[in-house]
């Protein structure tokens, strides 16, 4: 109490002194104003005690009278009292009031309006410390500030001569855009300003004759801005390409002072899909290669040998036998890291992993000045990824993975450099909070990655002739495992250990693996096995939490389970501990009554019995103690955080490999019954969880099995036609239900129950169609319409619905009364859905639903008034949509008709071909990468179309088609037919191995052959269309003979894959020739 007293009335007395002092333009009164600053700036206010009970109120009042006391023409003291706030600011953390504040921060400015420039900077630094945090209280000053003649924007202008001026504008200005939670941000205009500033900073050169240290904090300061700022709100981009600019230079940044290494990066990224430079590498001189064993000694370079890379240039330095020999060392503490990989990994060279250290190296033995500078150039690497997290956290996602290639390597580095990526820092950054940072960027990245990188897939043949985005994907997937194992390896420091494990359970989680060649996950498997008896708890956490994501990822994996049907006596294996080796010590090896069988059976899933040991046995320093029952001892026993995720694979294991752990149900309900009995509510709430999951499993398990003898009885109901009668009952009456839950149910059912009414109509022998009343077709096909204008989620079923119904009226129905204007009501409906703003879902649901409604030959298409118009909304969706799958269904319902007469008057046919092939033209421009995995499935749907309508053309039609082949768009035309008679295997057609049946290769150019007889007939008739066909029929016998072309070099490069290919389809070409 006394110390607290005694600091308050510390500056109470100060304060009483100040007040004491008559401003007089004299020397007494500046000699005592002086010693009176002198006094204050000498006393110690970092001390606790002192810190704890000096009040907010009186420092402002005290700086508040000093402010009043100290002219601008004494400079000196105007100095000193910048010293005294920056120090009470700094050490005592005050808080403000509104009034100080202004008083202050005027002050300041019109200091440095009045005093001399040398005396600027010191002042900026005392400004930036009122600043902090305070940015929305000082609206009134931001026009001084940040103005077209601000203060700041001057003194931070890159042609500011003196380096250290910039600086502390640079910190003042950040310190300005430091958000406070519940406060507004800086307004936009001025947000504008600060980041063009930071950016201009950033990509500014060190001036010539600036000091290394000076410029580092430069570069700190502008990425502690920048950072602010993206923290601030959601990334709106400015002018042109901020955005690109920004990741290049915070690229640059990571690399900034890297030992080695010198890095020259464009000054834009640009997105792409795949990599954006193709620069070859330059050769490199025999003398700096090195050398194969047993051969000659390698020669010394002359110099350091530079090697240049795609995205920037290393500048290597050969090392000694020694240096090499500790680097090995530190690497991995002794370890080989080809032994560790075994034979999974490629052998790593000696750019893929670098020496570790940690700031305490830096000492004073390695010279004060160089110590220091590289502490500040690993400041600035760390700012530069603390910056690119916030841009990751406040940039769409989808924008984002544009950039992709330019930060995440799709090839490991064999015999050249490696790419600069966020792995590079990764494994060569000397500093473990610089690689910590790198993950954590890393690890944001990819959270939430799961539908982009869904679209990556390598377990098809590859193929020489044409690198796909999917395979670059799953390369950049590999390199990812690959990398990380390399990391997770040679890491030392707990801290970026742990977040090594996060980064790679952020991968495993959110990586396809049912897409990709199995093996990933078994060196991960093998090396995470250790670390989960780490000495650290942060550690052993996050070990437990990536054994959770290994099985949870798509579960049930087949590698996965080989894994766990592994023993455990695998001692020999990387990472692998002996199970007695784990008994001893990690856990006692005990005999209890209930928990016996953890250690007594071969057959047991090991990870099973550990996260039971780590839940219910004590901590190895506490193992003596295990006559005592744990849940009376909770200190005995492992942290909560360790116990709560090994709770959490359990319950995982339960839900994703129910039949490896089904036999020890009753033992896995004692865990649970323990955990219910202990007093922590966060262990009682995941011993109910996996309760919970192991009642699920049970359930599921009894219905999956009841469900295959059921079926093997009873014939399915869905060829029950009175039950799907009463259904139809049932579903018009919910569908007019106040709830829009069951609602959306009600038209979920009702697209379900007319799928089965066409299947049934073709595969039964019982007539539905005389069965389904023309009144109960028709209050079933008015219902849809009143449901297709409800919400979405009863919207995206119902138009599936109407769909159906219409495919099923017949011509005797369309007779009947009100069933014209029904007609006429439905496809009102669908073209204005087609058309409308509603989710994509729907919208695709609408177009198929067109298409379906095409296929009923009873339907007046072509002549009808709504014709016109569902062709009109097809056209402009399939040229327009930025949804793929909106498009492919639209050109596919734009295929249907099997008549020309359906397709209307000429006009319209030719507004249809003119959509198809403009979509066609525009099939790469915007792309989003979610949706590109669909690109190869709508060009050859839309290819698809085009052949039908040639098929169906007539001698008037032949205009229009001409203009195209023979235009501006004719070679663009002709490589898209190429590629589709190429037979690239589409995304649909993956996933619907019946389509892909009806689409071969040979179905592909039987119509070829149809379309080119088609036309060998129009070319024949008179009334001049002759030369319009024989035009078209030029373009498509060059589109066979560089389709054959095209097939035999893929040939002769000798791909497998296409082989086969080639000869099934030369007699098929042959034909087409000789037809033709």
């Amino acid at each position: 109490m006394e110390h607290g007293s005694s600091a308050d009335m510390l500056l109470r007395c100060y304060y009483d002194k100040l007040c004491s002092l008559t401003p007089l333009d004299c020397p007494s009164f500046k000699t005592e104003l002086n010693l009176l600053l002198d006094e204050l700036i000498s006393e110690n206010y970092s001390n606790n005690v002192t810190r704890d009970n000096i009040r907010s109120e009186d420092v402002c009042r005290l700086l508040l009278k000093a402010s009043q006391l100290v002219p601008f023409s004494q400079e000196h003291l105007v100095l000193k009292l910048c010293q005294l706030v920056s120090q009470l600011f700094n050490q005592l953390q005050v808080s403000m009031d509104t009034q100080t504040l202004h008083c202050l921060v005027s002050y300041y400015i019109q200091a440095l309006q009045t005093c001399s420039l040398w005396t600027h900077a010191d002042i900026l630094l005392a400004l930036s410390s009122l600043l902090c945090g305070n940015g929305s209280s000082c609206q009134q000053h931001l026009s001084d500030l940040l103005g077209q003649k601000g203060i700041l924007v001057i003194c931070s202008a890159p042609n500011q001569a003196d380096i250290e001026l910039r600086s502390a504008a640079i910190h003042c200005m950040a310190n300005l855009c430091l958000g406070t939670p519940g406060q507004p941000y800086l307004e936009e205009p001025y947000r504008e300003i600060c980041f063009r500033t930071f950016l201009q900073t950033l990509q500014s050169p060190k001036p010539p004759g600036a000091e290394d240290l000076v410029f580092c904090t430069l570069l700190q300061n502008s990425l502690k801005g920048m950072q602010c700022l993206l923290n601030g709100v959601k990334w709106k981009p400015g002018h042109g390409d901020d955005l690109g600019f920004l990741l290049a230079v915070l690229k640059k940044l990571m690399f900034y002072g890297l030992p080695g290494m010198v890095v020259e990066m464009p000054k834009i990224l640009y997105p792409a899909p795949l990599p954006q430079y193709d620069v070859p590498f330059p050769k490199v001189s025999e003398e700096t290669m090195p050398t194969k064993p047993g051969g000659n000694k390698k020669k010394k370079p002359r110099g350091n040998v530079q090697k240049a890379h795609i995205e920037g240039k290393w500048v290597l330095k050969e090392d000694s036998g020694e240096d090499q020999q500790e680097l090995e060392l530190r690497q991995g503490g002794g370890r080989n890291p080809k032994q560790m990989i075994g034979n999974w990994s490629q052998k790593p060279s000696h750019y893929q992993l670098s020496w570790r250290s940690s700031e305490s190296e830096y000492s004073d033995t390695e010279g004060g000045i160089n110590a220091k500078l590289r502490l500040y150039q690993m400041r600035v690497r760390q700012g530069s990824l603390h910056c690119f997290l916030s841009l990751v956290k406040c940039v769409d996602k989808r924008v984002l993975f544009g950039y992709w290639s330019a930060f995440i390597p799709d090839t490991p580095a064999i015999g050249g450099p490696p790419s600069l990526t966020f792995l590079t820092v990764v494994l060569k950054d000397p500093s473990p909070k610089v690689r910590a940072g790198s993950l954590q960027v890393l690890s944001s990245l990819l959270e939430g990655s799961r539908l982009f990188l869904s679209a990556a897939e390598d377990t098809s043949t590859p193929r020489q002739a044409f690198t796909s985005f999917s395979a670059t994907l799953a390369s950049s997937l590999r390199e990812l495992h690959r990398s990380l194992l390399l990391a997770l390896m040679a890491e030392s420091s707990s801290q970026t250990l742990t977040q090594v494990i996060k980064c790679v359970a952020h991968l495993v989680c959110n990586t396809p693996y049912h897409r990709l060649r199995p093996g990933l996950l078994s060196p991960i498997w093998k090396q995470i096995q250790q670390y989960v008896h780490h000495r650290d708890v942060n550690v052993r956490v996050s070990s437990l939490t990536l054994l959770g994501a290994l099985v949870s990822a798509q579960a049930p994996l087949p590698e996965i389970q080989q894994l766990l049907q592994q023993p455990a006596k695998t001692s020999g294996d990387v990472g692998f501990p002996h199970e007695a080796h784990m008994c001893q010590n990690w856990r006692q090896q005990r005999s209890l009554e209930e928990g016996h069988w953890l250690y007594g059976e071969e057959g047991i899933c090991w990870l099973l019995r550990l996260c039971v040991c780590v839940v219910t046995q004590p901590r190895e320093d506490h193992s003596d103690s295990g006559t005592i029952p744990f849940h009376l001892s909770p200190n005995l026993l492992e942290p909560s955080p360790v116990r709560l995720e090994a709770l959490q694979v359990l319950a995982h294991l339960v839900k994703g490999y129910f039949f490896l752990t089904q036999e020890w149900l009753l033992e896995l309900c004692q865990v649970s019954a323990c955990c219910l009995r202990e007093q922590d509510s966060s262990v009682q709430l995941h011993g109910t969880k996996l309760l919970e999951e192991l009642g699920t499993s049970i359930i599921q398990q009894y219905r999956t099995e009841e469900k295959i003898q059921e079926s093997t009885k009873h014939v399915p109901l869905c060829k029950d036609v009175m039950f799907m009668m009463d259904s139809a009952s049932v579903i018009l009456t919910a569908l007019e239900d106040h709830s829009p839950n069951v609602r959306a149910k009600a038209a979920w059912s009702l697209g379900n129950l007319t799928d089965a009414i066409i299947v049934n109509r073709e595969n039964v022998v019982i007539d539905f169609q005389k069965e389904l009343t023309s009144g109960l077709l028709f209050k079933l096909v008015k219902s849809s319409i009143q449901a297709a204008k409800d919400k979405d989620r009863v919207k995206s079923n119902a138009v599936r619905a109407l769909g159906n119904l219409l495919h099923l009226l017949q011509p005797q129905q369309l007779k009947q009364p009100g069933f014209e204007e029904l007609l006429e009501q439905a496809m009102c409906v669908l073209v204005d859905t087609v058309q409308s703003d509603a989710t994509m879902k729907v919208r695709w649901n609408a177009c198929y639903a067109l298409g379906n409604a095409f296929k009923n030959p009873a339907l007046p298409l072509g002549t009808a008034s709504w014709s016109a118009e569902a062709y009109s909304a097809l056209s402009c969706v399939v040229v327009s949509c930025k949804n793929f799958k909106v498009r492919i269904k639209s050109a596919a319902a734009l295929s249907i008709p099997s008549s020309r007469a359906k397709y209307g008057s000429s006009c319209q046919f030719a507004q249809i071909w003119i959509a198809i092939t403009k979509a066609l033209e525009n099939s790469k421009d915007g792309v989003d990468f979610v949706e590109y995995r669909y690109h190869t499935s709508l060009c050859a749907q839309l290819c698809q179309t085009l052949l039908h309508l040639l098929n169906l053309c007539q001698p008037q039609d032949l205009g229009t088609i001409q203009s195209s082949v023979t235009g501006r768009f004719g070679s663009t035309l002709m490589g898209f037919l190429v590629n589709y008679l190429v037979d690239h295997e589409s995304e649909t057609e993956k996933e619907d191995k019946e389509e892909r049946g009806k689409n071969s290769i040979q179905d592909r150019m039987n119509k070829m052959i149809c379309v080119l007889g088609t036309l060998r007939k129009l070319s024949k008739e008179e009334d001049g269309c002759s030369a319009g066909a024989d035009n078209i029929i030029d373009f498509l016998e060059g589109v066979v003979r560089s389709y054959k072309q095209t097939i035999l070099q893929v040939s002769l490069s000798g791909h497998h894959s296409f082989q086969d290919q080639t000869n099934q389809t030369t007699e098929v070409s042959d034909a087409v020739q000789a037809k033709v």
